[in-house]
């Protein structure tokens, strides 16, 4: 209940809609570069607070991180702590799959001391194999040269700008990397 003197965002709410044109900048995954079209969110027309209705909140999460897994470019130290918290795993955890102390993997993450091309491969290869998403794991189906194929081409010394999320005409996320 509200107290007479505290402030509702909701009684001030204004709805919207996300587009392509003007998308949702969805922070609370954790990533400084999501952004979403295709949901309905309001703004506070006294304090400008947002709120989003974001269905499917578990398979847009799956589709970030694989776009994440996927993309060429460089991993950021968010991406990783991402990726990582995906699995479940702190950072001790996560360390002695990769083989590396803690207080590596915290580096990494505050982006102190990116990791070198190696060990970002080997975190992209162990997020496919251990998320238990199926459909990242059968991008590379049971040729062992595409795997082999997509781990020499990553990655590159670009990074990408944007993640790009939208509800297609099946209700299911599309989610992409943009250059901008």
């Amino acid at each position: 209940m509200v107290e007479n003197n505290e402030h509702d965002c909701r009684q001030f709410a204004e709805a919207r809609q996300a587009t392509l044109r003007k998308p949702y900048h969805f922070v609370d995954c954790g990533l400084p570069n999501v952004y979403l079209a295709g949901i309905r969110y309001f703004v506070c027309r006294k304090y400008g607070k947002r709120a989003a209705e974001i269905p499917a909140v578990k398979q847009l999460l799956t589709n970030i991180a694989a776009a994440v897994v996927e993309q060429e470019g460089r991993l950021t130290g968010a991406e990783i702590r991402f990726l990582r918290k995906r699995l479940g795993k702190k950072a001790a955890e996560f360390g002695g799959i990769i083989g590396v102390s803690p207080e590596q993997v915290s580096r990494w993450e505050n982006d102190s001391n990116p990791p070198e091309k190696s060990a970002e491969k080997l975190i992209r290869l162990c997020y496919t194999l251990l998320s238990g998403d199926k459909r990242l794991r059968r991008r590379f189906g049971k040729d062992v040269r595409q795997l082999e194929g997509w781990l020499a081409a990553l990655p590159s010394d670009e990074h990408i700008d944007r993640i790009q999320a939208s509800r297609g005409k099946k209700q299911e996320w599309e989610v992409e990397p943009v250059a901008l």
